[in-house]
């Protein structure tokens, strides 16, 4: 069973009033804005747990609210999205609220109602209890610190502990100065002013003396800058450095961004995928965010239009690439063959094929392949000139060769969700009939276009 993200920390209800101005005040020269709708979305750590469950991620969130109609509406949220949640309440919480007015789809003015309230030592231990009691349930945490009270130094201390001791990642929002409060935290993603606020509070400067006294003292492994249009850096406990541009883009509404962008590296990064991609695979998605309104997610479409994106642009292997294709729940197809002469029959099949899946592979025989199945005179094409044909073809989105006599390696690395095949071939008979079976895939005959081979052309 797929283990959870668990999220701590504040959450807020974000109203975003939709007005409309329709005449300039009598009384101060102010535009008078008529009400013409509201939308009430989730906020802060909420807002975290909400993109993670977006992309199909599993994430838990913990945190406190008041016991009043703002918490209300939350709570609903919450259970509309199916957001697994433990909620400690209490008269004496807070519930914040951060109302925005907006004219014209941009943001006119912010009315934050909200103060801050400390968690009772009482709910601080019964929080510690219930993570130490359901560790194994979780497999990363991600602290969404919003300094409104819910983070304490003895609640960070005592379950920062708890999940370094079973060697499980920690990603950390912070907004504290003293990065103490964080120690064991994997990686740390402050924005450029917060970590500039580390150094300044522990006396420090951004050398590599200063940078090693920073690491010491909060036991990360890296930390991951966001710096705008200037794009991420990543500083690991080494001293290596890599920085990632920002493309250019137009940014609408850069509310929330930071929430997306901490839930996609933990999501990523907690599928075994590599840091630095997934802090890559972020980028993206936010640029997406940003050009939406309000504090958004992505759908489901749209997070398959982050994906496609990034497997275009990051040159990427293809383990890499199937993976990630599957998070985002493309139909994987696979077809193979030598390809030796492309002609009407091979354009029938991948044509359908392309109907019945996302993403289409074609797996092609290397020419010591071809000459192990096809004997003395074949292939009369060599491998690079048989590839630059197939990808030529319109629907086909990967060419991949392999080696061995029969594709079945190439198969069990892909696992894909259907093999098709021609009906030359019986389904039974078809390489990777069982291994595809197994996992729940199955195989596609495809009826045979007038007859059409490869041999038979050849050999006229």
């Amino acid at each position: 069973m797929p283990k959870k993200i668990l999220i701590l920390g504040d959450i807020f209800l974000d109203i975003f009033e939709e007005t409309k101005a329709f005449k300039i005040s009598p009384e101060r020269p102010v535009p008078v804005l008529k009400p013409i709708g509201k939308q009430l979305l989730l906020g802060g750590a909420s807002n975290v747990a909400a993109n993670i469950k977006s992309i199909g991620g599993d994430p838990f969130l913990i945190s406190k609210l008041s016991k009043d109609k703002y918490s209300n509406k939350i709570i609903s949220l919450l259970k509309k999205k199916k957001i697994n949640h433990k909620i400690f309440f209490n008269k004496k919480y807070a519930s914040s609220v951060k109302k925005r007015i907006v004219e014209n789809n941009h943001q006119f003015l912010r009315i934050d109602n909200e103060k801050i309230t400390n968690l009772t030592r009482s709910d601080e231990i019964s929080i510690i209890k219930y993570i130490k009691k359901n560790i194994k349930k979780f497999e990363t945490l991600i602290i969404s610190d919003y300094s409104k009270g819910f983070f304490s130094n003895y609640l960070l201390k005592n379950v920062l502990k708890i999940f370094h001791r079973n060697k499980k990642k920690i990603f950390t929002d912070p907004k504290k100065n003293n990065v103490e409060y964080y120690k064991y935290s994997n990686f740390i993603c402050p924005n450029q002013i917060e970590f500039d606020e580390f150094l300044k509070y522990h006396n420090s400067f951004q050398n590599n003396k200063s940078l090693l006294k920073i690491f010491k003292l909060s036991k990360s492994e890296a930390f991951i800058i966001t710096r705008g249009a200037m794009g991420v850096k990543i500083i690991f406990k080494n001293g290596k450095k890599i920085n990632i541009p920002q493309k250019i883009i137009n940014v609408y509404d850069v509310t929330g961004a930071g929430d997306t962008f901490i839930s996609y590296i933990t999501f990523f990064h907690s599928k075994k995928i590599d840091l630095v991609n997934s802090v890559k695979i972020a980028i993206y998605a936010c640029s997406k965010i940003v050009q939406k309104k309000h504090t958004s997610t992505l759908e489901l479409d749209e997070f398959r239009s982050v994906i496609d994106k990034f497997c275009q642009e990051g040159n990427i292997d293809l383990k890499l690439k199937i993976k990630l294709w599957k998070l985002a729940k493309f139909k994987i197809g696979i077809a193979n063959g030598c390809f030796d002469v492309l002609h009407s029959g091979h354009l029938h099949l991948f044509k359908l094929a392309k109907k019945n899946c996302d993403k289409l592979i074609v797996l092609i025989n290397s020419d010591q392949s071809v000459f192990k199945n096809k004997g003395s005179g074949r292939p009369k094409l060599k491998l690079n000139t048989r590839m630059q044909f197939l990808k030529m073809v319109k629907g086909i989105d990967l060419v991949e060769k392999f080696d061995e006599v029969t594709p079945i390696n190439k198969i069990n690395d892909i696992k894909p969700n259907i093999i098709f095949k021609g009906s030359d071939y019986k389904k039974k008979n078809v390489v990777g009939y069982k291994e595809i079976k197994s996992y729940g895939g199955k195989v596609f005959i495809i009826k045979n276009y007038k007859n059409f081979s490869s041999t038979k052309l050849i050999d006229k």
